[in-house]
């Protein structure tokens, strides 16, 4: 009788103690959780927008670090284009080439159309700005879905791009 005494109050220190352990590390994890930007209140992608903005102070600096996370996944997505679609098997030639142009063209385009954002952020122009973001050129993303592709280095960054538009746009149209 003396061992099971012994042996529960053993098994409760070893539950108590499990338990001052979890509470303490829910709190010092809780204390490590980056408060959500204001300019990511409307955003679908809340966490992504927290992300990217990562501590703007204001409007102009969270479209900044937004138009600019947008611009270089576009390079990513013209690299791959440029340096992986030509290895994907399977597809017709002339499919291949269709594709890897439509891929080029709109990311050329979606460069362009952030750089004239930019632009336009940088001299207080809103609208224009909205205007070249509303672009999101995803005829890249079109192609592969029109054509099957499931060729993952590819579609894995088209999709990100579509997201980093969104948060874009969603920072966008965050009252200043």
């Amino acid at each position: 009788m003396m061992k099971s005494m012994t042996s529960q109050k053993m098994s409760y220190c070893l539950l108590l103690s499990m338990a001052i352990i979890l509470v303490l590390t829910k709190s010092s994890e809780a204390q490590g959780t980056v408060p959500m930007s204001p300019y990511c209140k409307i955003c679908t992608i809340p966490n992504l927008c927290n992300k990217v903005v990562n501590g703007a102070t204001n409007w102009k600096e969270a479209m900044v670090k937004s138009i600019d996370a947008c611009t270089e996944i576009a390079y990513r997505i013209q690299n791959v284009t440029n340096n992986i679609l030509p290895q994907i098997t399977g597809v017709e030639p002339q499919t291949k080439t269709a594709i890897q142009d439509t891929c080029k063209e709109a990311m050329n385009n979606a460069v362009s159309d952030l750089q004239e954002a930019m632009k336009a952020l940088n001299k207080n122009d809103p609208g224009s700005m909205l205007t070249n973001l509303a672009s999101l050129h995803t005829d890249c993303a079109d192609a592969l879905e029109q054509f099957d592709i499931k060729f993952l280095p590819l579609t894995k960054v088209v999709g990100r791009y579509i997201k980093y538009m969104s948060v874009a746009l969603s920072v966008a149209q965050t009252p200043q």
